[in-house]
């Protein structure tokens, strides 16, 4: 009896470790599914950008920016901020931590970097609702109205 518990407690240990490897890579797709789509709706913001820049300018090459251009504006640099976000959850979910002083790839743990010998700072990571909420956030955007 004894030999049958330690087979099905190796199974039930097998089985949760695939379980948390399964949850991990999940969360990965998630997050570079996200950043796709962020990465596919800044090309058309920029797109948008410079048609309705060279439309505004073809009516008045002296002008202004326009409210339409300043809200493209503003979109873009949101959606280049969560893109940076989605990077870093990836590099996080992955291990890889980046260097705040010349961006060379340190270990996870290491103290200090290799490569110009600074000390590494522990950076925050995203949380799984941040992620899901700025996704919710960008697919409510896309929607028509």
């Amino acid at each position: 009896m004894n030999l049958f518990n330690k087979v099905k407690q190796g199974m039930l240990d097998s089985t949760k470790a695939i379980k948390e490897i399964s949850s991990d890579v999940t969360e990965l797709t998630k997050v570079k599914i996200a950043l796709s789509k962020d990465m596919s709706r800044i090309d058309e913001l920029y797109y948008d950008l410079g048609k309705k820049m060279y439309t505004s300018y073809e009516e008045n090459p002296n002008i202004e920016l326009t409210e339409e251009v300043s809200s493209a504006l503003l979109e873009i640099k949101a959606t280049l901020e969560r893109i940076k976000e989605y990077e870093a959850k990836i590099e996080s979910l992955k291990g890889i931590m980046k260097c705040k002083q010349c961006g060379y790839e340190v270990s996870e743990g290491a103290k200090f970097c290799s490569n110009c010998g600074s000390k590494i700072e522990i950076q925050e990571t995203l949380k799984k609702e941040d992620i899901e909420k700025n996704h919710a956030d960008s697919v409510e955007e896309e929607k028509p109205e």
